[in-house]
């Protein structure tokens, strides 16, 4: 019994600290992008001169087989990751079923205790989480309120930590949705819908200075203000040119090594 009672406690605890809203993309996959609620598998033809053989008051409609369907996925890793997240307020969750919608740029949360229903978490609760892919890679994304930036959207969501020191190399993983592009028989555009990742890179400063940079040794240094002289030698000894992510982080260890 008084398992039981542990139990029912550890449940109503977790619904407490993750019950933020429902995840439409479980329940209603194609509703949240809608990338097809117009196409209905007919084109109707503008003009009946465009048919042999049709008389003038005719109106013919063909089936169209053009649409090619959706290419891509929302989330960074498709799959349920047993992965871990830190809460805002200190709580520590490991071996949690998650996803990372990238194209929302939201945490969802599998609650196996409920049913197998999927969640929001909300962001301001967030922390950080961690995700490993099939190959046994690491990622580990953190939530940034407090960067100083005028973009508020960058503050409202998540981003993958490169490295991390006094100063912080990070990479802002996002999607953009592109709809099948073809409006009549003799449309040349794509056809199918698609999402496309929209990746960029952010220097943070020990001061929380948030500075969107390109991968390039000219575009960190500059960022990183100061020190600009000792670097441009690190990076010409060492044959440096940024444009990777991996020289980017030596360049900004470098940085918080001086």
């Amino acid at each position: 019994m008084k398992l039981l009672f542990l139990t029912l406690l550890a449940s109503l605890f977790m619904s407490s600290v993750f019950a933020q809203k429902s995840d439409t993309t479980k329940a209603k996959p194609t509703q949240q992008y809608n990338p097809n609620a117009q196409r209905n598998g007919y084109e109707t033809y503008q003009s009946t001169s465009q048919i042999v053989g049709a008389g003038p008051y005719t109106m013919v409609n063909t089936m169209d087989h053009r649409y090619e369907g959706l290419r891509g996925t929302p989330y960074f890793l498709p799959a349920w990751n047993k992965g871990q997240i830190e809460m805002a307020a200190g709580q520590n969750y490991k071996e949690v079923p998650i996803k990372f919608d990238a194209y929302r740029q939201h945490l969802i949360l599998l609650r196996t205790w409920a049913g197998n229903d999927s969640i929001i978490v909300n962001v301001d609760q967030v922390k950080s989480f961690q995700l490993k892919n099939a190959d046994g890679q690491f990622y580990v994304f953190r939530h940034i309120p407090e960067a100083k930036t005028n973009d508020d959207a960058l503050k409202a969501g998540y981003f993958l930590v490169l490295y991390q020191g006094k100063s912080a190399l990070l990479k802002r993983v996002a999607k953009s949705f592109k709809q099948a592009d073809y409006k009549n028989p003799y449309a040349n555009g794509e056809r199918y819908d698609e999402f496309r990742d929209v990746n960029s890179y952010y220097v943070l400063k020990p001061d929380q200075t948030l500075t969107k940079v390109k991968l390039s040794d000219k575009s960190i240094i500059e960022s990183l203000g100061d020190h600009a002289d000792e670097l441009k030698a690190y990076a010409k000894q060492e044959s440096l040119s940024g444009k990777s992510e991996n020289e980017a982080v030596l360049l900004v260890k470098k940085y918080d090594s001086l």
